[in-house]
């Protein structure tokens, strides 16, 4: 399948999960005398939970369980942020930066953390929305509900995409991405290249964990945003803080988040300005509203791998006509008063997530590309390598494949700094590029073992290419001599 089509269809299957379970919410919150709140809840859950990517059925089943008791605190917070505004605020940072602190304990304990945000993104669209009946215990069904609906949802549309071969097929051998927050700063190699051996050792310093202080950026950058909101956007403060929180995670250094800054900015001024305009023709109450809204996140969902502009559009666009039917935004505003406030509220959610990542114990984006060259020459050297018996070839493969993913993760924002400072003559871009070529180097080496005897002196010089590769990564990083090291890598797999 080509991958614009793969890349379409698994867009339509997480949008149809999102809006079955909209649409399953929302009769079964007006049957029950409710309004509109729990079926934000849970497109919110579907959309973000389909997109999620789980090793084995059981490790679905594990997220799936602890979901509706997430839910329920996430109500909590929303209920305070209306209620008693400080603490709410206060209870929404607290849940939002302690699951990215939570990732410098493993994998699973990162996995976990990102589970505990799902519900909390929702709580920004309209908190409070969801306590609406009058009858405590009948809203506390009605949000466990929320969340049973949207993980049915998605259970059902993960078999659809596995039976349409755009989700990998559950308990198969793949490795499982680590998370993006494990980014810290690559530890020194073992040994300097030959041209740096003379320099005298230096002690390293000891830094927080990345983890750490990217938690600590998120909370001054939401504290911030919500204190901005209140005081200069008393109606749309949520956008602040939601572009704030957008700008701030996920964060791959300084660089990535100038980068996915001016991109959110972008989408979200023409988002709001077609929302605005929207509203001239679109009932806001209507069913063509909620028409739109899916329409929406279905294309930005599908746009997102080429431009993460499209997928800001989308979702401001959905948000804005969202709030319009759940009676959020504020009735009898002008067009120009609506479309600048929201700008501005864009603007400086942005300019203070920018400047909370920049300041506040920073990540540099050399530090996150180098760490992750590292991986992706430990997860080579493991192919390579006679290895564990018990871990095949098939699995060793396919975490190299993905440790490649996450360095062309961070090949736009790097891209994009190329275009603007021409003059270096090497560059983390350049680096990246060439690690691109390792998958089809390494495919070629697997068939040509495969079809004759081994080749000693062969296997020697690889290994040599190797650790040449990595101590090229030794800080201060010279990405020149990465750049060739990579390259002479690739030449050597290829033979």
């Amino acid at each position: 399948m080509h991958p614009t089509a793969r890349a379409g269809l698994s867009a339509l299957i997480t949008v149809a999960a999102a809006a079955g379970a909209c649409a399953t919410m929302w009769w079964i919150s007006v049957a029950a005398g409710g309004g509109y709140g729990t079926a934000v809840l849970a497109t919110v859950v579907a959309l973000t939970l389909s997109r999620r990517t789980f090793a084995s059925r059981a490790e679905f089943a594990r997220s799936s369980a602890l979901l509706p008791a997430i839910g329920l605190v996430a109500a909590g917070v929303g209920w305070l942020l209306v209620a008693v505004p400080p603490v709410g605020a206060a209870a929404f940072v607290a849940g939002m930066s302690v699951p990215i602190w939570m990732r410098r304990f493993g994998d699973r304990v990162a996995r976990l953390g990102a589970l505990l945000t799902l519900p909390f993104t929702a709580i920004l669209v309209a908190p409070g929305a969801v306590v609406q009946t009058g009858r405590w215990w009948l809203d506390l069904l009605l949000l466990v509900g929320a969340s049973v609906v949207a993980i049915v949802w998605v259970a059902m549309a993960r078999e659809v995409g596995v039976l349409a071969g755009v989700v990998t097929a559950p308990d198969a051998l793949v490795a499982p991405a680590a998370p993006a927050a494990q980014d810290a700063p690559a530890p020194p190699a073992t040994q300097a290249p030959p041209a740096r051996q003379a320099a005298p050792a230096r002690m390293p310093r000891r830094r927080l964990p990345a983890s750490t202080r990217m938690a600590l950026q998120m909370a001054v950058a939401l504290a911030a945003a919500f204190v901005a909101g209140w005081l200069l956007f008393p109606d749309h403060a949520m956008w602040t803080v939601l572009t704030a929180f957008i700008v701030c995670s996920g964060n791959r250094g300084r660089g990535d988040v100038l980068y996915k800054s001016a991109l959110r900015v972008a989408g979200a001024l023409a988002g709001t300005a077609a929302a605005v305009a929207l509203s001239f023709v679109v009932e806001p109450t209507g069913l063509f509203a909620v028409v739109v809204i899916f329409v929406a996140l279905f294309a930005g969902t599908w746009l997102r791998t080429y431009s993460y502009a499209f997928w800001a559009l989308a979702v401001t666009l959905a948000v804005a006509l969202l709030q319009g039917l759940l009676g959020v935004t504020p009735t009898g505003a002008s067009l120009g008063a609506v479309l600048g406030e929201r700008i501005l509220a864009i603007v400086t959610g942005a300019v203070l997530g920018i400047a909370a990542s920049w300041f506040v114990l920073p990540v540099r984006s050399e530090d996150v590309a180098r760490k992750r060259f590292s991986e992706m020459l430990v997860a080579l050297g493991a192919v390579l390598s006679p290895g564990d018996p018990a871990l095949p070839v098939a699995m060793r493969v396919a975490a190299f494949r993905a440790s490649i993913g996450r360095v062309e993760q961070l090949a736009p924002a790097h891209r994009a700094h190329r275009m603007v400072a021409r003059k270096r003559p090497a560059r983390v871009i350049d680096c990246i590029e060439a690690a691109r070529e390792l998958p089809a180097a390494l495919d070629a080496r697997l068939a040509s073992r495969s079809t004759g005897p081994a080749d000693p002196e062969a296997a020697t010089r690889l290994r040599v290419a190797i650790g040449q590769a990595r101590r090229s990564l030794a800080a201060p990083t010279d990405f020149a001599v990465v750049h060739a090291a990579l390259l002479t890598l690739s030449a050597e797999l290829r033979g």
